[in-house]
């Protein structure tokens, strides 16, 4: 009797795994693409059924894809499942705002125009259950006729730094639809996260954010602020080259030019050869020659044992101020101390110069 109790169970569990039908490739393929927009991703994950032969018989009458205006349900925009399109942050679709999330993705087909559905509901099979009251947003877009495309697909194309156009195409239509992303907004919301982390405890993080707000020209005041706390030391800040120059460069750009100059010169001194010399190279940048020529001569002053970096710095200063003498002797005096393979670059800077001096 026991063996028989012990035989029931292992043939219910051999019937039931019978009954398990094994994993084959679907004949529609699985894709996922995904964009940046800034930090935000976006993601389209769907099915990419193919024409397989049914070319001129995907759109309209009689079609796979009927222009029934959505009715009695709209298009699952893919194949199988539900074609599922993420956002990471709010965006803008045709300019019209959409929540961060995940949504199911549809298409109503008119003659003269295809609507593009949101539907908060994007876990169903396929549009098979979709509901109207369910819709998070409606757009219009204008098909285009297209080369044959043989598997359905999407990507992003037209992209600019806060924007990406999604292009969905199959057979011989596709069609396109903007988003938009506020990069900006998004960013700093993004570091004052990361400032209530790890990071906010260290001069750092504090003067990063305070750097993006310096190179965005936004939000200069908040990276004003955020310049202060990488100096306090009570917060993890530091008094040093980079804190201090990131504060005076950010009360430059406020106009606040004669708070700018003493925390400055205060940079200045806490300097190193290196960040010296990249001061210099940002003052000619800044179209600043004789300032430039300046840091380049208090580097050399401080350095003298240096037998490079200073004599570049002067040989750059030097060509700036269009003394062309003088900066060619101090590129040749700096080829002999470059990297290796580098010495050729500063000989042909000192011939460079010596050019324009016959000119």
């Amino acid at each position: 009797m026991k063996s028989i109790a012990v035989l029931i169970p292992l043939l219910g569990l051999f019937f039931a795994l019978q009954a398990q039908p094994v994993i084959t490739a679907p004949s529609s393929k699985k894709a996922l693409v995904t964009e940046w927009i800034g930090l935000t991703k976006v993601q389209i994950e769907y099915s990419r059924p193919g024409v397989k032969g049914r070319e001129g018989k995907i759109f309209g009458d009689g079609g796979i894809v009927p222009i029934d205006e959505g009715n009695p349900i709209p298009w699952r925009a893919g194949a199988n499942e539900n074609t599922v399109i993420s956002f990471e942050d709010d965006v803008l679709i045709q300019g019209k705002p959409l929540q961060a999330g995940s949504y199911g993705f549809h298409i109503a087909l008119y003659e003269d125009k295809w609507v593009l559905i949101f539907s908060k509901n994007y876990w169903s099979w396929g549009s098979y259950f979709y509901e109207s009251q369910e819709e998070a947003l409606r757009v219009t877009a204008i098909p285009e006729k297209c080369e044959l495309v043989e598997w359905l697909e999407y990507r992003f194309v037209n992209q600019t730094d806060n924007s990406a156009d999604v292009e969905m195409a199959w057979e011989h239509r596709k069609v396109r639809f903007t988003v938009e992303v506020d990069v900006h907004a998004v960013t700093m919301e993004r570091i004052e996260r990361e400032l209530d982390g790890l990071k906010g405890f260290s001069w750092e993080g504090w003067n990063s954010a305070a750097q993006y707000c310096l190179q965005a020209e936004k939000d200069l005041d908040k990276g004003l602020t955020w310049a202060n706390v990488s100096l306090n030391p009570n917060q993890g800040g530091e008094s040093n080259f980079t804190t201090l120059s990131t504060k005076a460069e950010i009360l430059e750009k406020l106009g606040r030019n004669n708070e700018a100059k003493p925390v400055m010169e205060e940079a200045v001194s806490l300097a190193n050869m290196r960040e010296l010399h990249y001061y210099g190279r940002t003052l000619i940048g800044q179209n600043k020659p004789e300032e430039a020529l300046k840091i380049f001569e208090l580097n050399r002053a401080k350095n003298p044992l240096d037998n490079f970096t200073t004599y570049v710095g002067l040989g750059r200063g030097y060509m700036a101020v269009g003394k062309f003498k003088e900066a060619a002797g101090y590129f040749r005096m700096a080829a002999p101390g470059a990297p290796s393979g580098q010495a050729r670059f500063y000989e042909d800077l000192a011939e460079e110069c010596e050019a324009k001096m016959k000119k």
